[in-house]
């Protein structure tokens, strides 16, 4: 199976305080994929810590995905206060999201122990993996 796909971040802030000068504070980064593996994972989570497995996840094809050099992590998280996702056992990453706001990592090619850490609501998450061929 091909696919096509993008990650994108784009950070802009434009100066409006009616000067003659327009300042602008910008950071950005664009990339296309169209090799590799995608997995989806969503679910709903309760206050405690959650741990989230991505096995036997299957393609748009119905295929069964094995991701072995995971590259990009992509999570979101619905609640209205943030919520961390890292990586089980380790600092490697920790990302933090809510009101559904895209949080985006890398990832070093092993396969992440991913794990909701406790909150104090309820949600839901989405979190997208891309891996290399």
């Amino acid at each position: 199976m091909s696919i096509d796909g993008r990650i994108t971040v784009d950070a802009l802030f434009h100066d409006k305080s009616g000067t003659a000068r327009l300042k602008v504070l910008s950071l950005e980064s664009s990339n296309g994929y169209t090799s590799g593996q995608v997995v989806r994972i969503t679910g709903t989570a309760g206050t405690a810590a959650t741990t989230l497995t991505f096995t036997n996840y299957r393609d748009a094809s119905g295929a069964v995905v094995s991701l072995v050099n995971t590259r990009k992590l992509a999570y979101s998280w619905s609640g209205s206060t943030p919520r961390k996702l890292n990586e089980s056992g380790t600092t490697d990453f920790r990302l933090m999201s809510k009101s559904g706001e895209a949080a985006v990592t890398n990832l070093d090619g092993t396969q992440p122990v991913l794990q909701l850490m406790a909150h104090d609501t309820t949600g839901t998450y989405t979190v997208i993996i891309w891996a290399d061929d």
